[in-house]
């Protein structure tokens, strides 16, 4: 079915979201992020405030660690959600198989390794390197990334990372199709039963469809990290 709106997409109005695309390793963006969420909130105030991370925190950029960290600080002072998205599943796994670790390192893992302070002459697809770095993570930042979440419904909207199947009941959605998808979700013209919005494919600018909202504006090859407030029917940048 092609997509039609019939009325304004909208969430509670006691909420205000504010939606962050894919940070990968960005630290300097995501505190300024955070620092724009904050003044938006003291110029705004809204009853329930919620901040949504689409995944791909890790991996790319210069800093992952300080990501993770500052993300998990982040969490006990505010409401957040952070989803998984395809780099955190990918490391995730790979601390536990050494083929996915392999291509992890492959993807933009490297740069993670780095970030807790493995030099890059040590780095290599082996047992070694995988032991070290599952050493290096903490029970905290561990504990954070077994939290992230696939997905997360509010009102007329879905988060993911990448997308859905079109023709598959949300029930039914893979893990792999939520944080990896892209060609048939992206040229997909249905109607979904809610506005899909997510990550994980870069455009230059925010890309708004009628059936899906994408976040991804390539913070890591020198795009702004974005972040976009929903509340009521409304949706602006912040």
């Amino acid at each position: 079915m092609i997509a039609t709106a019939t009325r304004p997409a909208q969430i509670p109005p006691s909420m205000r979201l504010y939606v962050v695309g894919d940070v990968h390793g960005m630290i300097d963006l995501l505190n300024d992020t955070f620092r724009r969420i904050d003044l938006d909130l003291e110029s705004a105030p809204v009853p329930v405030p919620l901040e949504i991370y689409l995944g791909d925190m890790v991996d790319r950029g210069p800093d992952s660690r300080g990501v993770l960290d500052a993300l998990l600080a982040r969490s006990a002072q505010r409401n957040v959600i952070c989803l998984t998205g395809n780099h955190e599943l990918m490391m995730m796994r790979g601390l536990n198989d050494l083929g996915v670790f392999k291509d992890w390192l492959q993807l933009g893992g490297s740069a993670t390794l780095q970030s807790y302070g493995l030099a890059p002459e040590t780095i290599r697809p082996d047992a070694a390197t995988q032991r070290e770095f599952r050493r290096r993570l903490t029970p905290p930042v561990l504990d954070f990334l077994m939290s992230l979440q696939p997905s997360f419904k509010m009102g007329d909207y879905l988060f993911v990372h990448a997308g859905i199947r079109p023709g598959v009941p949300f029930s039914l959605q893979s893990i792999q199709d939520l944080t990896s998808i892209r060609r048939e979700f992206l040229t997909s013209e249905m109607h979904f039963g809610f506005i899909v919005v997510h990550g994980h494919t870069p455009c230059d600018a925010v890309e708004i469809r009628a059936n899906r909202i994408n976040l991804d504006t390539g913070a890591y090859k020198g795009g702004p990290l974005t972040c976009v407030a929903f509340e009521d029917i409304a949706i602006r940048r912040v």
